[in-house]
Order: C-alpha cells, then sequence, then structure tokens
C-alpha cells in the first residue's frame, strides 16, 4: 500500500495515458477485393490476406478466379465473368517497349473488366445490402481500377492499397510519392540506374506527361464508371482516395531502382515467400533427382489465356536447352503444343518458390516481374531475363548491373544470344556468388514481410486510419511538386517590378518625401508659420487693387493677330530624346 502511495502520480499518469490511448483490436472484420484473372497475380493478394486471418482477424475475400489458397483460414466469394463478354475485349500485347498508346489500350481493358466485375448480380447485391458496419478496413488489389475503391465508402473504412509491382505513376499520384523523373526511371521507359544525360532527359518528360495527361485521363474515366456503381452525389472520388492508408508494394530497395518514398510505401516483398518449404509433387521431384549436373527452371509468365510470345522465341529456348544437356523444367503458358524432350518437363502449373529452393536449379530463366525476381534473389539462383515490356526491363537490367542477371529481348533475339548468355551464365561462377550476397541483401531486414504487414494492418486498425501520414503531395500537380508555379511567380514578379520600376519610384519616394515635409510642418516649423499669419492678419481685402490686377491679365485671344509676339515652345529632354522615332 506504501508503494502505491508513493507513486501515486506514475500510476495516475500510466492510467490516464491508457484511457487515452486507443484500444487494441484483437479481432476485425477486413474485406480483401482482388479483381483480377491472373493466377500469379491472385496468390500474392491472397498471401496477404491468409496472414491476416492466422492473426485472428475475419476476413473475407472477393474474387474474380477461383481461390488461389484454399487451405487458407479466410472466406473467399467468387465473382464469376460471362466468358463471352471477356471474349469481347480488345487483344491487348506488348509488341514495343515504348508503345505508350499500346498502353492506354490497355487501361480501357483493364477498365472495362473493373466494370464487368461491379456489374455481375452478385456484386450488385452485395453493393445494395452494404451496411458501414460491416467491415472495419478494406484491403484493396489495384491496377488502374479506382472507382471500384468506392466499396470503402460504404463501410467508411480506410484503405490498405496492395500491388504486385514496386512503385510506378499510377500509384504514386494517390499517395503523393515524388516521382523523381530526373534520375527514376518510368514504368514506360526501359531505363535503369544510373540513366545518361539524354535518357534523363527523355524519362523526365515521359513522367510529366504521366502526371498530367495520363492522370488526367485516368482520373475522367474513373470518375465516369465510379458515378456508374456509387452514389456520386454523396461522396466524390477524391474523398475516397484520402481515404488510403498504405500502400504495400511488392518491392525491396536491393531490386531498385533506388528512391524516395513517403511513409505511406511499405516494401513487403517477398510476402508470398513462405517461411517453411513445402514438399514437391512426386513427377517434379523425380524429374529434379534424375540432374546430375544441375536443373535449369523456365516461367515465362502467364496472363489471361496465353503469353503471345513468338514462336521463334520458344523455338529458339527449346533448341538451346537442349544443347546443354540438363534437366529443365518449363512451366508452359502458350496455347500452341510443345517440343517434347526426354529432359524437359512441361506443366502448366509449378510451384515456384518450391522449386528454386531447391539446390540443384542452377539458372531460373524468366519474364521480369517483381514477384519471380524476388523469389529468384531469395533463393540465390542466377536469372536470365526473356522482357517483353519496359517494366520488366528495368526490373532486369537493375540486376545485370551487378552480375545477377542477365536479359535478353524477347522480340529481338536470336539463337546466337541467348546460346552465348546460357551457357556464360551457367559456365561463370561469380554469377553464383553474387546471387548469394544479394540473397544476404535481400533476406537481411529490421521485420520480415510478414511481420511488416502484420504491424501495419493492426496500426491502421488502432487509429481508424493514417491521415496523420498523408503527404500534401497528393493534393498536387506535377507541376506543383517541380516548384514550376513558384519559379514562375518570382520571376513574373521580378519583370513586372523591372517593368514599372519609375512609377513604383515616384510612388515611394513621393510619399516619402511627403511624410518628410508633414513632420517638418507639424513639429519644427509649426510656430513660424503661426507668427507670420500674425504679422499679417491685419491686411484688409481690397477690391480695387484686384481689380486693377485682373485688368493686366492676358486673356487668350479668339482672332489671330498678326502683331502678336510669337511665343515658340521650348520642348522638354525626354521629347528631344525621342524626337527622331517615327509615331506608330
Amino acid at each position: 500500500m506504501s508503494m502505491l502511495d508513493n507513486n501515486t502520480p506514475h500510476t495516475a499518469f500510466l492510467l490516464l495515458t491508457a484511457c487515452c490511448l486507443p484500444a487494441l483490436i484483437s479481432s476485425a472484420n477486413i474485406l480483401g477485393f482482388f479483381p483480377t484473372f491472373s493466377t500469379s497475380t491472385l496468390f500474392y493478394h491472397c498471401r496477404i490476406a491468409e496472414l491476416i486471418a492466422e492473426n485472428g482477424h475475419n476476413v473475407t475475400v472477393i474474387g474474380t478466379i477461383a481461390n488461389a489458397r484454399p487451405k487458407a483460414p479466410y472466406r473467399y466469394i467468387q465473382i464469376e465473368t460471362p466468358r463471352e463478354k471477356l471474349e469481347k475485349l480488345r487483344p491487348f500485347e506488348w509488341r514495343n517497349r515504348t508503345a505508350y498508346w499500346d498502353f492506354l489500350n490497355m487501361l480501357s481493358n483493364r477498365l472495362l473488366l473493373s466494370d464487368m466485375t461491379l456489374s455481375q448480380p452478385l456484386m450488385k447485391d452485395w453493393i445494395k445490402n452494404a451496411k458501414e458496419s460491416d467491415f472495419d478496413l478494406l484491403i484493396f488489389g489495384y491496377f488502374l481500377n479506382d472507382f471500384q475503391m468506392g466499396l470503402a465508402s460504404l463501410y467508411k473504412c480506410p484503405i490498405i492499397i496492395s500491388i504486385t509491382t514496386g512503385p510506378a505513376f499510377w500509384i504514386n499520384r494517390l499517395v503523393g510519392n515524388p516521382a523523381e523523373g530526373s534520375y527514376v526511371p518510368s514504368a514506360l521507359t526501359p531505363f535503369t540506374q544510373p540513366m545518361n544525360f539524354f535518357e534523363s532527359w527523355f524519362n523526365f518528360w515521359i513522367v510529366l506527361w504521366e502526371r498530367t495527361y495520363f492522370s488526367r485521363v485516368l482520373n475522367e474515366e474513373n470518375e465516369g464508371y465510379f458515378c456508374l456503381h456509387f452514389n456520386c452525389q454523396n461522396i466524390r472520388m477524391d474523398d475516397v482516395r484520402r481515404n488510403i492508408s498504405l500502400v504495400f508494394t511488392n518491392n525491396h530497395f536491393s531490386q531498385g531502382p533506388i528512391r524516395p518514398n513517403v511513409p505511406t510505401m511499405v516494401e513487403i516483398g517477398g510476402v508470398q515467400i513462405p517461411e517453411r518449404r513445402i514438399p514437391l509433387p512426386q513427377h517434379i521431384a523425380d524429374h529434379i533427382n534424375k540432374a546430375v549436373h544441375g536443373v535449369i527452371y523456365i516461367n515465362l509468365g502467364k496472363g489471361a489465356n496465353c503469353t503471345n510470345l513468338p514462336r521463334e522465341l520458344l523455338d529458339s529456348l527449346h533448341d538451346v536447352l537442349v544443347e546443354s544437356q540438363r534437366y529443365v523444367l518449363w512451366r508452359w503458358a502458350d496455347c500452341g503444343k510443345p517440343r517434347e524432350d526426354s529432359k524437359i518437363l512441361y506443366t502448366r502449373w509449378m510451384p515456384q518458390n518450391d522449386i528454386l529452393a531447391q539446390k540443384k536449379v542452377k539458372l531460373f530463366i524468366t519474364h521480369g516481374s517483381m514477384s519471380s525476381l524476388g523469389e529468384g534473389q531469395y533463393h540465390a539462383v542466377p536469372m536470365l531475363g526473356v522482357t517483353y515490356s519496359s517494366e520488366l526491363v528495368g526490373n532486369v537490367k537493375f540486376l545485370a548491373q551487378f552480375k545477377l542477371a542477365e536479359r535478353i529481348d524477347a522480340y529481338k533475339t536470336n539463337k546466337d544470344e541467348i546460346r552465348s548468355k546460357l551457357f556464360n551464365m551457367l559456365n561463370d561462377q561469380s554469377y553464383q556468388e553474387r546471387a548469394a550476397l544479394y540473397s544476404l541483401l535481400y533476406r537481411d531486414r529490421q521485420l520480415t514481410p510478414r511481420e511488416t504487414v502484420l504491424y501495419w494492418v493492426n496500426y491502421v486498425l488502432r487509429y481508424g486510419g493514417t491521415p496523420h501520414m498523408r503527404s500534401p503531395a497528393a493534393e498536387m500537380t506535377q507541376l506543383q511538386m517541380l516548384g514550376l508555379d513558384l519559379i514562375v511567380f518570382t520571376f513574373s514578379t521580378i519583370f513586372l517590378m523591372w517593368k514599372f520600376r519609375g512609377f513604383l519610384w515616384n510612388c515611394l519616394t513621393g510619399r516619402m518625401f511627403g511624410n518628410i515635409r508633414k513632420f517638418l510642418r507639424r513639429y519644427l516649423f509649426g510656430k513660424d508659420y503661426e507668427i507670420v499669419i500674425e504679422k499679417y492678419s491685419n491686411i484688409r481685402y481690397d477690391e480695387a487693387v484686384v481689380d486693377a490686377a485682373r485688368e493686366c491679365q492676358i486673356r487668350p485671344q479668339t482672332v489671330k493677330d498678326p502683331d502678336a509676339p510669337r511665343v515658340v515652345p521650348v520642348k522638354t529632354a525626354r521629347q528631344r530624346k525621342f524626337a527622331g522615332r517615327r509615331k506608330r
């Protein structure tokens, strides 16, 4: 009792602090909305939902394809889109690394897919029956589908965005992440750090185009769909964007590019990598056990249907892999039938992370996505990137600088180039050494990706959002972020002051001298004026003298008098200076 009495002020302080702090949320209702038609993308998003569900929260996931993690402890709802509607979409394909108008075509397709998702009867009923108390947080799978974040307006809850890439302009504009176009490559350019002068110049204008024209087009398109599915009279799209609390990005600074990020950008690269190894399927394990000199694993990505890669590229890869005399695991996603070989195992699905964890895997041939590069870097496997878009080019080229990977163009390569780089990476031991070093850099973190996700999700739930972390740049245009408005205002002010310098000087000096005269009359010569007035106060007004003075005045003549003296006007100095100039 005496100890409590002695520490009464301290105890009161602790009680007051505990009352003021928000209560810890042990179990919250969380909605995960992941509208994607890519299995790998859904697998990444569902990994985040699985971690949150395992932490004790009630998680509901809405997806557009089959559940990527069937054993996860969350509730999964699938929205099926009619196949005939998907076939009406205009096919999109990366044929040029700088095809910006093709990127606009991809935006149109992406928005149509997002619109189809919310137009299904299941989602219409879901929106109609939504209550504000249903969910406390929305985990949103993002890719150019801003208007679907309107779901958060139904529950008035904060939003955490999950993206499968690093920071790009389509996500930077939502949270005010700096563009830094002079040295941070855009996702639409094939450049990597460091850029030379001409690359920086070109990249700067591309970033400016992204933040002005493209952002305006993206906002207008999303505004239309937002008003179609949600009541835009009660809430605006800008209000929904302001409710974004965090962005989970699938990258790590060791993967590049090096850039500044606002506090709401949280790097969780490698979160899809499980902490424990899962046994491989029997047919894949048997194929790996046969290999004496190592295994090559190849995965060139998978879209909604097929990769649409050139057939010449696939044939060249097959011929070179046969020459290498090594066993190959090939995740086949092409629509055509593969060329059979006894040492090549084709499968439409493979547990990529578990395969890369095998020590017999000596080379990873990848399309260069952040998830694939992260898994290859985590397991210290040298990588050969077969890239077919500008974003993938930048990802691979950054790692190629450190002799961790090599890159070939999917549309501008030949068999000789593939053979040269593949055999060089297999025979050069330095690639394996550099891969081991960068694996340590990738793994060495203050918190693991799993711990990072759980900490920040609970942080958002504790405080009901993160408005204190939102950057003011999120409300600014690119011109304002570059400070061009301040520069224009400064030079305009200097120009106007120089143009009207005479007028300003007269105003300043005239008022100054007027104040001096007023001061002198009032405080120094006031008594002298009184004496003079008093001295001449006895003088009377004589009308006769005034009339005589008026008669002596010279009046203007109405008739021209030849005998009148001629008065020649004298020009002033300014008139003489400009006398020779022609009048306009």
